[in-house]
């Protein structure tokens, strides 16, 4: 599933006001905006007024419906863990994947050592495409940044087989949460972590994760996991 390069999450805690947020993304659209809606809900948020995630699809559709939208839309279980994930996945098409908890959890050594193993021919001095300095990434930095998020990145990858095994591959569109940290991510950081997207995606061939867009504000990860050499331009930190 391909999603539009600009999104606009739009919440409705109560539900009534779908046709007013459609409106306006009509109104963008008039001024030349081309940006498409992801209706979003959380399970906090269904707990607290009793509403279930069908009534966000339904509500969803009845305002594309009513307004004649053309285009892509959304329903995202928003800020879903693995042990809430199930009641989302029929209805919705866009799965947040919070795995606040799982930061700052250790993983298994063997874990940490592949990851610092396959991220080694990128340690050094890194050019970026659109950056004015490039990255300094040492082994220290790797193996801190991996002890801090390694074991979300994982259990992001469980969340996300979870939901594959019942819609099926391509079907829909994934975002990893990370942003629920004590300080926030640097450059450095970022890398490292869409590395472990990729590392995980790469250690299960047989469950390709679709994970589309770019970095978001709010440090969430919105990328498709690519080979992490493309782009790329390093050479050997030092004197």
């Amino acid at each position: 599933m391909q999603v539009p390069k600009y999104t606009f999450g739009v919440g409705d805690r109560f539900g009534h006001e779908g046709k007013a947020q459609l409106r306006a993304f009509l109104s963008a659209r008039d001024q030349g905006i081309d940006v498409y809606p992801v209706w979003n809900k959380s399970n906090r948020e269904h707990t607290l007024i009793g509403s279930d995630p069908s009534d966000v699809r339904a509500e969803a559709r009845d305002a594309v419906e009513s307004l004649d939208w053309k285009g892509a839309y959304f329903v995202d279980a928003d800020h879903i863990n693995l042990k809430t994930v199930d009641r989302f996945i029929e209805p919705s098409d866009f799965f947040t994947l919070d795995v606040a908890e799982e930061v700052g959890k250790p993983s298994p050594a063997q874990m940490t050592e592949a990851f610092l193993t396959a991220i080694q021919p990128r340690l050094g001095l890194l050019s970026l495409p659109g950056m004015s300095e490039p990255l300094s990434i040492t082994r220290e930095l790797a193996r801190a940044t991996a002890g801090k998020f390694l074991a979300a990145i994982t259990s992001a990858g469980e969340i996300y087989r979870r939901i594959e095994s019942q819609k099926g591959a391509g079907q829909f569109v994934t975002e990893i949460s990370v942003d629920e940290t004590d300080t926030p991510q640097t450059p450095g950081e970022l890398f490292l972590i869409l590395a472990m997207i990729a590392a995980e995606k790469n250690s299960r061939p047989d469950h390709c994760a679709q994970v589309h867009g770019t970095l978001q504000q709010r440090r969430r990860l919105r990328g498709r996991p690519r080979p992490i050499r493309k782009g790329i331009r390093g050479r050997p930190a030092g004197p």
